[in-house]
């Protein structure tokens, strides 16, 4: 029967690739094929008849496996078991073993079939994509640019640590299986992206229809808190998109730093009264500014790509050659030319030539600057004078603005220099200079009678060197002064409009101001504001410590305004009433008999009672009223832009609410409050005599009966109570 089952067993698993073993219920080893011989290094002969025991490097994975046995329907049957066996040549190998009861025909258990497979090749295969993975992660953290794989579905399978830092907002959503277009909306929704005016669901399919086109190409990406990033992502060979994420915010930066040092260069030289072109070695232009464009009396666009000394006579040609030749070299050369140009005007000129070198030294071409020489000499000794004066730790604020003014009155031969402050429609000059010292700082002209009210009109410089033949003839400046030359710039601190910086005379001027006179009047301008506007710092700097100081001019024990911190605040209202006309009432208080309380209830009761009317007042008023203690129980207060009337109505509601309010338990008399009121008037220069009549109408409340609210109401009147 034994051999029948054998031959069975062989001839159903004898060739099969799989290691099979079959033991009986006893644990001894019945059937080997061949290739469980192979793999235990032993011959069927060895095997059978003998335990699997042996082959167990660890003894408590054989005592294990025999729960198999008493168990053969268990689901245990069901499952994978990794062993380490001992094998016949004394090696050791990893199995994966998996096991099935055989039964006989009266259902009991007659032995176990088990299959092996060795893991040695899986095992090596696991340890090799392991450390592939591992070393893929290392590559990935070494690189500086942010990287994420994702798969056919486009959901994430890695990122670097540093994709997870460039998208701060939406680390917490790239965990591996998550969308592509759900992690999007997660920094989304938590403003990450600067959306440039679309909706979230416009930016968010623009967005997600780039990344799903993946070819390549370079998008930059700008996130809400100014970073910009450089995008760009690719098809995989599976299907997925890996993409790269690159901060340029810098490269941005420098960018546009570049764009704008660009504009402001080009800016300059077509500000600059010389011609200024750059030459190829054969000569031709590549680049010509406006001043040069005019000189050659054609448009840049037909100037560029032809040979600018072609359009001049052929003795002036032969010079320019001369000149060329030994630039061309390498050389820079300097040499005053006499040219006439072709818009017909004849200058007597100094030509300089840059060669511009490439890497190797060879020269990739020549620029060339034209100038008059009277002006440039001019213009260069000007400017830099002036960042003598404004570099210069030598000076104080006065001076420089001092020096400037004197340089500008030589720069543009004209005798008066003025810097002035608008406020409204007044012009007053806070700084000249003058031959004679005509011009007096302080004084005032009404806006519309100067030259500079159209300087601020047009919000830009403006110059005339002639005004009987301009529009200025036609200005009041001009039949008042009789002024024929004039340059000025708006003056702004802070980019707020303070004045005017100008320049002017009684004579026309020889020579029209050029654009070059433009553009230092300007400078003039920018660096005078910003000097006033590091003086006003300088002032703010010495205002905070002043109100510092004035915390210490609280009165401890009521916490409000002490009387000296009072009378400032009063002066400072006065001041704004005698500006503003807006009107505002001023009330001296005193507690009714609070020297009684003192003498019946002692000090300490005083004080309190002197705190809890602080406290009822104060929170009485409004935050732009002042309110202060001038004297022992003697309060003022001052009702901002209140009458009279108004003042009488809110001081007898507080005298009524002192009198709900203010009492207290051991004081069995009422606490009351007289009041004295005085409007200011045109005549109130100091609020001492506004504080002298609101006392005079106190006295009269106090001597009448106490507890009521007295208006001053001026001679030979006496006061009105309410």
């Amino acid at each position: 029967m034994a051999e029948c089952i054998t031959l069975d067993l062989e001839q159903s698993f004898g060739d099969l690739n799989e290691c099979v073993l079959v033991t009986n219920s006893e644990r001894t080893i019945t059937f080997v094929n061949k290739a469980m011989e192979e793999l235990l290094r032993a011959s069927r002969d060895e095997l059978v008849g003998s335990t699997t025991e042996r082959f167990f490097t660890d003894p408590t994975q054989f005592e294990n496996m025999g729960e198999l046995y008493k168990s053969p329907s268990d689901q245990r049957h069901r499952r994978a078991y990794d062993l380490e066996l001992m094998l016949g040549n004394g090696e050791t190998a990893s199995v994966e073993v998996v096991s099935a009861p055989l039964f006989d025909t009266e259902h009991k258990l007659s032995g176990l079939l088990f299959i092996a497979r060795d893991q040695a090749e899986r095992k090596a295969l696991e340890s090799k994509l392991s450390d592939i993975a591992l070393t893929l992660e290392d590559a990935l953290e070494a690189i500086t640019e942010g990287f994420a794989l994702y798969d056919s579905e486009d959901r994430l399978i890695i990122c670097n640590d540093q994709y997870r830092e460039i998208y701060a907002h939406s680390a917490p959503a790239m965990f591996p299986g998550n969308r592509f277009e759900d992690i999007l909306r997660f920094g989304l929704n938590r403003n990450q992206y600067d959306t440039d005016g679309q909706t979230d669901e416009e930016w968010l399919a623009d967005r997600l229809n780039r990344h799903h086109a993946a070819d390549g190409a370079v998008l930059e990406q700008n996130l809400a808190d100014g970073r910009w990033l450089r995008v760009s992502e690719r098809r995989t060979r599976n299907g997925g998109i890996a993409g790269i994420r690159a901060d340029i915010t810098e490269l941005k930066q420098a960018r546009a730093q570049a764009e704008n040092a660009y504009r402001n260069v080009h800016l300059m030289a077509d500000n600059i009264d010389a011609s200024i072109t750059e030459v190829d070695p054969d000569g031709y232009c590549v680049f010509i500014n406006k001043t040069g464009c005019e000189w050659f009396a054609d448009a840049p666009e037909n100037l560029v790509g032809t040979r600018l000394r072609d359009r001049l006579p052929w003795k002036e040609r032969e010079n320019v050659r001369a000149i060329f030749e030994k630039a061309s070299k390498g050389k820079k050369v300097s040499s005053e030319v006499s040219f006439h140009f072709p818009d017909g005007v004849h200058r007597e000129c100094l030509m300089n030539c840059n060669p511009r070198l490439s890497e190797d030294g060879s020269v990739e071409g020549i620029v060339v600057l034209i100038s008059d020489n009277t002006d440039r000499k001019k213009t260069e000794r000007t400017l830099a004078e002036l960042y003598q004066i404004t570099s210069t730790r030598e000076l104080g604020h006065e001076d420089k603005i001092a020096e400037i003014l004197r340089l500008g009155t030589e720069h543009f031969d004209l005798p008066f220099g003025i810097i002035s402050h608008v406020i409204d429609d007044h012009y007053t000059i806070t700084h000249a200079h003058s031959p004679a010292g005509e011009l007096v700082p302080g004084t005032s002209f009404p806006l519309e009678d100067t030259y500079c009210v159209l300087t601020l009109k047009s919000n830009e410089p403006l110059a005339t060197s002639s005004a009987e033949n301009s529009e200025f003839v036609k200005h009041p400046c001009y039949e008042i002064f009789k002024l024929e030359s004039y340059i000025g710039a708006p003056l702004l601190v802070d980019g707020e409009v303070h004045g005017t910086i100008n320049f002017s005379g009684p004579d026309s001027r020889k020579r029209a101001f050029t654009p070059s006179d433009i553009q230092i009047v300007r400078q003039f301008a920018d660096w005078v504001g910003h000097e006033i506007a590091r003086q006003r710092d300088h002032q703010a700097l010495m205002d905070a410590k002043i109100n510092l100081e004035r915390v210490a001019s609280i009165d401890d024990l009521t916490q409000i305004l002490n009387r000296r911190a009072f009378l400032e605040r009063a002066n400072t209202e006065v001041q704004r009433f005698r500006r503003t006309k807006r009107p505002f009432t001023a009330v001296m208080m005193d507690i009714d008999k609070f020297k009684q309380i003192n003498d019946l209830h002692g000090h300490a009761t005083g004080d309190e009672v002197l705190k809890l009317f602080s406290d009822v007042v104060g929170g009485a008023l409004r935050a732009v009223d002042v309110f202060g203690r001038v004297g022992g129980e003697e309060f003022c207060m001052i009702l901002h832009n209140t009458n009279m009337d108004d003042a009488m109505l809110v001081c007898e509601r507080l005298r009524l609410k002192i009198i709900e309010e203010c009492q207290l338990a051991q004081v069995d008399q009422t606490v009351t409050c007289s009041m004295g009121l005085a409007a200011a008037a045109r005549e109130d220069v100091e609020f001492s005599t506004l504080m002298q009549k609101a006392d005079t109408a106190l006295y009269e409340a106090k001597s009448t009966g106490r507890n009521k609210c007295v208006a001053f109401v001026g001679e030979p009147e006496r006061a009105v109570a309410l």
